[in-house]
């Protein structure tokens, strides 16, 4: 987590990736991601203080700081604040914290995160409404929907367009047919290495997901297929993730 107040100089370097590339109409929201690929002998040592953090930040309610954290299989943790704007970045959400905790205690909380990953990384993703499938309205938050599927679809500027389109197609096939798979479009921003568009998708279990998934493939079938080979051949990798919201590591304040 790096202090998550030091990570935030990452923001004021110049980017290669424009940050508007993946601009669109409609409604959208905004989030700031933390993400720790963690080492795994240090993976139950972090998730103790990413449990202090929020413990502590409960105990004293610290109003500036509001994140919920998605664990993977692959030992990444994404810890994601929505954000209304990127002045917001600018703000020290644990300044109160610190003087609460004091200093000392802070601070070797902060050291005690350094000691388990090499590197961390911090930028900013877009919730496309327009591009997502949820029939019944765009939600992040499901009871009884933790497991999570996380498809990073990359391509290269030339091709993001294109991208675009086939999201759209992709929308389109699954309302028609009233697909029972439904998913999240993000697209990525300020910060990121790379342009992509994510795909997250939840379920009550692993099992339930692809039970879900198979049903899927063949209500679309072939329609699905078409637009599913240009995709391949737009993209430039993928990246799959599977993993669970984890609301014992997460922290949102009381009003």
């Amino acid at each position: 987590m790096k202090t998550l107040v030091v990570s935030l100089i990452l923001f004021t370097i110049p980017l290669i990736i424009p940050s508007n590339l993946f601009a669109q109409d409609g409604k959208t929201e905004t989030f700031w991601v933390h993400e720790d690929p963690v080492i795994p002998a240090k993976v139950l040592d972090y998730e103790a203080y990413c449990a202090t953090l929020a413990d502590k930040c409960a105990e004293f309610n610290i109003q500036k700081a509001n994140w919920f954290t998605i664990s993977t299989d692959e030992l990444r943790y994404f810890h994601i604040t929505p954000i209304d704007k990127m002045g917001d970045l600018d703000q020290n959400r644990f300044s109160l914290l610190r003087n609460k905790m004091g200093e000392q205690e802070f601070n070797q909380l902060f050291d005690n995160f350094d000691s388990c990953y090499e590197t961390h990384n911090d930028y900013i993703i877009h919730l496309d409404h327009n591009l997502s499938y949820m029939p019944s309205g765009v939600e992040i938050m499901q009871d009884g929907m933790e497991f999570r599927k996380l498809e990073l679809w990359y391509v290269t500027p030339k091709n993001i367009q294109k991208m675009l389109d086939i999201a759209k197609r992709f929308k389109e096939l699954y309302s028609r047919k009233s697909s029972p798979e439904h998913y999240r479009v993000y697209r990525s921003g300020f910060g990121a290495p790379e342009p992509f568009i994510l795909v997250a998708i939840s379920a009550p279990s692993a099992e339930e997901y692809e039970r879900i998934r198979k049903l899927n493939k063949e209500l679309l079938g072939k329609e699905r297929d078409v637009i599913y080979k240009e995709l391949l051949e737009t993209i430039s990798k993928v990246e799959t993730l599977s993993g669970y919201m984890r609301t014992d590591l997460s922290y949102s304040p009381k009003k």
